[in-house]
């Protein structure tokens, strides 16, 4: 069969992916097959439940459905019944001077998931018209299956997106193969399958989003200005910290300083979403905390301090130790810079911005966590970095062994990581375990069933 040419177009003039059926687009599509599967056999009988962190993200949303209001208090008596971080604050009081449940944890979560969130709100009405035992509460079945749900198709279409950035400077073979491993030997399937309910992965969708409209902005292809300012608000209202992402529009901006009409027009795109979300944001700390600034995580939350190589090598979540397949990609800048200086000089400067900040919080490691989790949403960008390397190697069988050689290693750290085998938490001696004992537990477990 001769190949074909097919185009899927997302969004419209959005995400334009043209993608050349052969062999190698089929172990991409096969692999997301097979994830949505996976989804299926983890989440149909009994959905991964709603805990942690995403208790206060999930929270956003229920409390301004159910309650129309932003108090969490009956959200966390709910969750408390399982969720220990749920029940340690109630049980300590801990309140703010309004009297209410703090939440130091952005919003825009809740709406990333709020289309799934009322098609399941549907979807459990119809059912109670049938059956007087259902109940339309937010917690039930449904609700929690369609922010897994969410959660998976956005990964999903992250990982579309990432093979669209490379395929535009790269050929199908690297393409496919960095975006398989940018995928499968990070932290992104982890989040995407086994903590649903954590930002990481609708906000790495929209960090996506944001890189393939700022690649079309400055390639001058079309793109709607309003879908970039819609974006950038998502992003910064999903993680606070993605604001350093907006480096990478300066490039825009200084393209057109000669002309004062242009430059107004494209700064605008950026700085209104800007400003409408911090002015909620303000305006929401004061309904819970009374007052309209403050660091809800605490004083000491950010410090004056940098801890670089911690965050990079540390056994408590160092990026480049719980992920060596980015060593790759720090290698891949120096082929990336001869490609092209304005990727590689957005990648460098916004890994850089990440970098910074996630070495001077007071938590290094990010809490209780698989991998380096805060350095999610730069991976869009390194996967360019990885690729400009890959695509040096001559022989492409090496290289795609290297790449399932990591995608091995980060499916066992995953499950020692699931079953207790390391520490959640924390530095631990990474050297002296044995981690390929998960595969005999994993075997005795499977006949035992």
């Amino acid at each position: 069969m001769q190949p074909g040419l097919y185009r899927v177009l997302l969004f419209k003039d959005f995400i334009f992916v043209k993608i050349i059926y052969n062999e190698m687009i089929k172990i991409l599509y096969l692999a997301i097959i097979l994830s949505f599967v996976l989804f299926l056999a983890i989440n149909i009988n009994s959905p991964i439940k709603i805990q942690g962190d995403g208790v206060f993200y999930y929270s956003w949303l229920r409390s301004a459905l159910w309650d129309r209001d932003f108090d969490f208090k009956n959200e966390l008596e709910y969750y408390a019944d399982y969720d220990v971080g749920s029940k340690w604050f109630l049980d300590n009081s801990v309140v703010t001077p309004t009297g209410k449940i703090p939440n130091a944890y952005a919003y825009g979560a809740g709406l990333m998931w709020l289309p799934f969130v009322l098609l399941a709100h549907l979807v459990t009405w119809l059912l109670s018209l049938f059956d007087p035992q259902v109940v339309i509460s937010g917690y039930t079945y449904f609700y929690v299956l369609a922010i897994n749900f969410a959660t998976w198709l956005y990964g999903v279409l992250s990982v579309l997106m990432i093979y669209q950035i490379i395929k535009k400077v790269f050929d199908q073979k690297v393409a496919v193969l960095t975006t398989l491993g940018i995928w499968l030997a990070s932290s992104i399937i982890y989040y995407q399958f086994l903590e649903s309910s954590m930002s990481h992965i609708g906000s790495l969708f929209l960090v996506t989003s944001f890189f393939c409209l700022i690649i079309r902005a400055w390639r001058q292809e079309k793109y709607y200005p309003w879908l970039l300012s819609v974006v950038i608000f998502l992003m910064i209202a999903t993680r606070w910290q993605n604001v350093i992402f907006l480096m990478a529009y300066l490039p825009i901006l200084w393209r057109h300083r000669q002309d004062m009409m242009i430059l107004m027009r494209k700064a605008l795109v950026a700085t209104v979403p800007v400003v409408v979300f911090v002015l909620s944001q303000l305006l929401i700390w004061k309904n819970i905390y009374g007052q309209y600034l403050l660091v809800p995580q605490g004083e000491g939350f950010v410090r004056f301090e940098f801890h670089g190589l911690y965050t990079l090598l540390s056994s408590n979540r160092g990026l480049l130790l719980w992920s060596p397949i980015f060593i790759l990609a720090v290698v891949g800048w120096f082929y990336l810079s001869k490609k092209s200086k304005f990727l590689a000089g957005i990648t460098l400067a916004v890994f850089v911005g990440q970098w910074i900040i996630n070495s001077s919080l007071n938590d290094l490691g990010g809490g209780d966590a698989y991998g380096a989790r805060r350095f999610i949403e730069t991976l869009p960008f390194l996967a360019l970095a990885l690729a400009s390397l890959l695509a040096k190697i001559d022989r492409r069988a090496i290289m795609t062994v290297v790449i399932l050689i990591f995608i091995l290693c980060n499916l066992v750290l995953i499950e020692n990581y699931r079953l207790g085998i390391i520490p959640h938490a924390g530095e631990f001696k990474f050297w002296q375990v044995n981690y390929f004992q998960v595969i005999g537990r994993d075997i005795d477990r499977f006949i035992s069933r």
